[in-house]
């Protein structure tokens, strides 16, 4: 199964201030990815399945649980989404999402990402 469409296109927008042709960047990773595979997991994977829980998470603090998980993992098995929830719930990350936040999530499926909180001198 080739890479989904989405992905190539994000890859190719990633690169797009160093490349001369974006279409033949496009055709070059799909002519690349036509025999292989990989899953992707993002951050956005990472706040939903902290919205799920009632937490809602920074994007540094997102980040890091998709560093530890995939540090962490056992390739043999993978990583699954209970794992992206355990270790929210483990490592006692992020903030109790407001009630408004919590029906935004459940009715619209928006989810609430905390923003980076700067401190102080």
């Amino acid at each position: 199964m080739p890479m989904d469409q989405f992905i190539i296109e994000a890859m190719v927008e990633a690169l797009k201030p160093t490349l001369k042709d974006a279409k033949q960047a496009e055709q070059i990773l799909e002519r690349f990815w036509h025999d292989k595979m990989a899953l992707v997991w993002d951050v956005e994977d990472v706040h939903t399945a902290a919205n799920e829980r009632e937490i809602a998470l920074t994007d540094q603090a997102a980040v890091k649980v998709l560093q530890e998980l995939h540090h962490r993992h056992n390739k043999q098995y993978g990583i699954k989404w209970e794992h992206l929830t355990a270790y929210i719930e483990e490592y006692a990350m992020g903030r109790k999402v407001t009630k408004v936040e919590l029906n935004r999530f459940v009715q619209e499926n928006t989810l609430t990402i905390d923003p980076k909180v700067r401190k102080r001198r």
